[in-house]
């Protein structure tokens, strides 16, 4: 089991390796025995999330590899029995997948805008999503992602699908598919559904879809 502790930027992350404790075991989940300074450790009144420990391991190997061998490598890690913000999931691999590349091979910086970040790293995006199911899971997931982590993001909604269709990472069809879905989330997982948060980041779209669906060029 790991956790995550938030470093002084927030989309660094240290996974703690959580000797023989389960997530909600103690005060603070850090064994009194392992050495961990508790200041280490953000003092918040949220829950910290629980990430999986493939996270870090993407992290680590896309710093020194291809966009191909970054797919490949995510392949090999898979995405059954994911944990996703605390939450365990066995066979929701594509869903699992897409967290893994937007935590670890994004590893966004929330104090910039994340539309040209997400241009930076398009070739990783593209071998990674080659799938229109791939697409349509990277959609729900950042979504969720920019609900949980990147809220400042949610303005610049149009920007982003704008980024994924521009460069081929997201088809058209997707977008649309998704953008009609205000319920997408609660159907992927009830607890992480928001209705507010699912109409705002669709209205901040809203340009953009109509835009693409009118067949501007």
């Amino acid at each position: 089991w790991v956790r995550r502790a938030p470093t002084t930027n927030n989309r660094k992350y240290i996974i703690i390796a959580m000797s023989g404790k389960r997530h909600g075991e103690g005060a603070d989940g850090i064994d009194e025995d392992d050495g961990a300074d508790p200041e280490d450790v953000e003092d918040s009144d949220d829950e910290d999330d629980e990430q999986d420990e493939r996270i870090m391991e993407i992290m680590t190997y896309s710093g020194r590899h291809t966009p191909a061998e970054i797919a490949d490598k995510m392949k090999a890690l898979g995405g059954d029995d994911a944990i996703i913000y605390n939450e365990m999931f066995p066979s929701k691999p594509r869903h699992a997948m897409a967290h893994f590349l937007i935590l670890g091979v994004g590893n966004f910086d929330e104090d910039a805008a994340l539309a040209p970040q997400i241009a930076e790293k398009k070739e990783v995006f593209q071998k990674c999503l080659p799938e229109s199911d791939d697409q349509a899971a990277m959609l729900l997931m950042l979504e969720l992602y920019v609900i949980k982590e990147f809220r400042a993001a949610m303005e610049e909604y149009g920007d982003i699908l704008k980024v994924l269709w521009e460069n081929d990472i997201v088809a058209e069809d997707a977008i649309v598919a998704w953008h009609e879905n205000e319920n997408a989330l609660q159907h992927f997982w009830p607890a992480f559904f928001d209705l507010d948060d699912a109409i705002n980041i669709r209205d901040n779209a809203k340009d953009f879809v109509g835009w693409v669906q009118a067949g501007e060029d």
